[in-house]
């Protein structure tokens, strides 16, 4: 796992002047935001001025790099793209990445109003954002492309690092934080939690794939058979090792509960939405454990509101 833990830092909550075609950049990622980040996207809203803005672009960012492998959820049936292809997209796109991080030149192929890489070029200029994360975030993305079985929590600690905890560390590198080290520490954990949380929450849809993110080790100790995924009824089995899998994940949440006392002040709510708002997908899976094999867990768009809503008004 790559460590690129400093000391802290803060980021300027004013607006950076920008060009026309950075704007329009912008107001795409802000869409493309609003349209598919079902559960950040109610957090997001929370940040102040231009910092929310650099989110979008993040997210913008980082949904490029997910479509380049993931399917859509609802066409579990599609088989994914040829490995090899895929893998030739991913390095295609690092290499764009890494260019426009060396010389700000956007691609001139690109439309560059429905493009991100303008609002892109604008965050790396201004927020002190380490391309490190951006490329273990490909690196994640890469591993996706083969049906990689990890027999031990560690291979996987590592594998939700490279597709979660640098997404936390991105967000905080923009939101800015005081504590160095222990607070990116905070961050790692944080996005931990939250992906352990999204395997539980897909680990049906994942199966119906050929994708098992669950530990080799962990099943066999529990003597689950992955095919107990798609069944309606599992045995004691399944609940036990369910159990488990879902203490670890609160485990990880209460572990970075101070995440949020360390992030600027403005910025708080912004974490702490959505934190609240994963955790209680984790919630609602640990209340019926077996719910994940018959359907894929939500919240409303309700819940979601009153989360904000808290969010906004609570006292840090």
């Amino acid at each position: 796992m790559t460590n690129l833990l400093a000391t802290s830092h803060s980021t300027n909550s004013t607006a950076f002047p920008m060009d026309a075609i950075t704007a329009q950049s912008l107001a795409y990622c802000r869409e493309v935001t609003r349209t598919h980040a079902r559960n950040f996207y109610y957090g997001m809203k929370l940040t102040p001025g231009i910092k929310r803005d650099a989110l979008y672009a993040i997210y913008a960012f980082m949904r490029a790099c997910d479509d380049l492998v993931d399917q859509d959820p609802n066409q579990l049936n599609v088989q994914m793209g040829n490995p090899q292809e895929l893998k030739k997209d991913i390095d295609q796109f690092r290499q764009k990445m890494q260019t426009v991080i060396d010389t700000g030149i956007i691609p001139e192929h690109e439309n560059k109003g429905d493009s991100i890489w303008p609002a892109f070029n604008y965050v790396m200029i201004n927020y002190p954002v380490a391309p490190q994360y951006l490329h273990d975030m490909l690196d994640g993305q890469q591993r996706d492309l083969i049906t990689e079985t990890f027999q031990i929590f560690d291979q996987l600690y590592d594998y939700c690092y490279d597709v979660a905890s640098v997404v936390g560390l991105t967000c905080i590198s923009i939101w800015g934080y005081n504590g160095g080290k222990a607070v990116q520490e905070l961050a790692i954990k944080r996005g931990i939690a939250f992906q352990l949380t999204n395997i539980l929450r897909d680990v049906s849809e994942d199966f119906q794939r050929g994708r098992i993110y669950l530990p080799a080790d962990e099943l066999k100790e529990y003597h689950v058979d992955p095919q107990v995924f798609l069944q309606a009824n599992p045995d004691e089995n399944f609940d036990r090792f369910m159990q488990f899998q879902i203490e670890r994940a609160f485990g990880y949440y209460n572990e970075s509960e101070a995440l949020e006392s360390h992030l600027t002040p403005d910025c708080q709510s912004t974490c702490w939405a959505m934190m609240r708002i994963y955790r209680s997908l984790l919630e609602k899976i640990a209340n019926n454990p077996r719910c994940v094999l018959t359907q894929r867990v939500r919240l409303t768009k309700l819940a979601k509101t009153s989360i904000a809503l808290r969010a906004r008004f609570r006292k840090s």
